[in-house]
């Protein structure tokens, strides 16, 4: 048996030692640089539905949910409200707004972190009525009918009559909520902290069926067709039955190696036959709303907590890494980005021929609103308070939300 040295064999696991190392090294490298993810993919035309443009059958006299429509595309282009601007009113509601008021019959309503409830003259700035909330508002409001319905985070959904403030209904849903409702038709969708996704009754506050997401549901539901689809905190996207709930598709975010599928806060948009999502891992993801199949995803620099909006084939989302992306709808191209200086928590929203979106500053007062050429991405204006979404609008009035302040903003042209 032949013998090696002690000294050879000092050398060998020398050696190995320090390739080992540098293995770990290696393999260290290609996670945090995510070496070991696919990255970027880029799609193509096939299965792009041209003909499913996003809704915008709404009209330009209201806003009756988040993000503008049940698709979410939080896209308006026949309401043109460009400046310059004259300021008709300004209301300070003394407490954080993380969500845009909806808009409805001439009033703005808009829940806050004090618990209020608000309903504002949209013309005028009047505050028409307040109610006190059962919970700190984290979400827009949604109109169904004669009643608007808010959502809390100690785990109530609230129907309200527009015209009074009168308790149509209250339903505890068990958990807390930061889901702005979907309504379609007769119906109120709405997701949980607890993972669950909940179906009701706007009449009554009935409860008509309930699902299970992979985690926490933050985000808002969102209509595709037949279905309605939520992102989720176990970084998933689950596509449902809008009558009875069945799950119809499930699709996990992509996602680095130590990342992983990430967490979903904003909610999807669906037009053209796809959705869109972004991931707080840096995602853009688009699926195809049928099936749940990957079409294309775009890495952005750093966290997206924006919600998309969704135009003229365009997608438009904000990222940590400070700029704004505007995407193809089609391939997810970059068209053109817009470096903000902040952080991009809230989401963009097209009005007309502008996208709007605001900056999360490190000191809420230094929080900016943008306006950009949706086509260019050139600044057209600026204004000095914001933090999360922006804008809103009915004919004849921008409503910008600050962060604790609303801003009737008429066109002055």
């Amino acid at each position: 048996m032949a013998i090696v040295p002690r000294s050879e064999r000092a050398v060998a696991w020398t050696i190995s030692a320090v390739l080992g190392l540098i293995a770990l090294v290696l393999i260290g490298y290609l996670v945090v640089s995510g070496g070991l993810d696919d990255g970027d993919q880029l799609g193509t035309a096939t299965g792009f539905a041209v003909v499913e443009q996003p809704d915008a059958d709404l009209g330009t006299s209201r806003w009756p949910e988040y993000g503008y429509n049940a698709e979410r595309t939080r896209a308006n282009p026949d309401l043109q409200l460009p400046p310059p601007y004259r300021r008709a009113w300004t209301r300070d509601l003394g407490s954080l707004l993380e969500f845009p008021p909806v808009i409805n019959r001439g009033r703005l309503f808009v829940g806050t972190n004090k618990r209020q409830a608000y309903a504002v003259n949209v013309r005028t700035g009047t505050v028409e009525w307040r109610r006190k909330l059962t919970g700190r508002s984290a979400a827009s409001p949604a109109i169904a009918g004669d009643l608007v319905l808010f959502t809390s985070i100690n785990g109530y959904v609230e129907a309200m009559d527009q015209a009074t403030s009168r308790i149509a209904w209250r339903r505890d849903v068990g958990t807390s909520t930061e889901s702005s409702p979907l309504v379609i038709g007769n119906r109120a969708y709405v997701g949980t902290l607890g993972g669950l996704i909940l179906c009701m009754d706007v009449r009554t506050g009935r409860l008509i069926w309930t699902a299970r997401a992979t985690g926490e549901v933050k985000s808002s539901l969102t209509r595709a067709g037949r279905l309605v689809v939520v992102g989720d905190y176990g970084g998933r996207i689950t596509a449902l039955s809008a009558r009875n709930g069945r799950i119809r598709w499930r699709t996990t975010s992509p996602g680095t190696l130590v990342g992983g599928a990430g967490a979903f806060y904003a909610n999807p948009a669906v037009a053209y036959g796809r959705v869109f999502a972004s991931n707080v891992n840096g995602r853009v993801i688009s699926l195809d709303r049928r099936t749940g199949a990957v079409a294309w995803v775009r890495v952005l620099g750093d966290w997206a907590y924006s919600s998309p909006a969704v135009h003229d084939q365009t997608v438009y989302v904000g990222s940590y890494d400070k700029k704004l992306y505007a995407l193809s709808a089609v391939t997810g191209g970059v068209r053109w980005t817009f470096d903000a200086g902040e952080r991009i928590a809230g989401s963009a929203t097209v009005i007309g021929d502008l996208v709007w979106f605001s900056t999360i500053a490190r000191r809420p007062r230094d929080g900016r609103t943008f306006a950009l050429d949706a086509k260019t991405g050139k600044r057209v204006f600026t204004f000095p308070d914001g933090r999360y979404t922006p804008a809103t609008g009915v004919d004849g009035m921008l409503v910008l939300t600050g962060v604790r302040t609303l801003y009737g903003m008429k066109p002055a042209g």
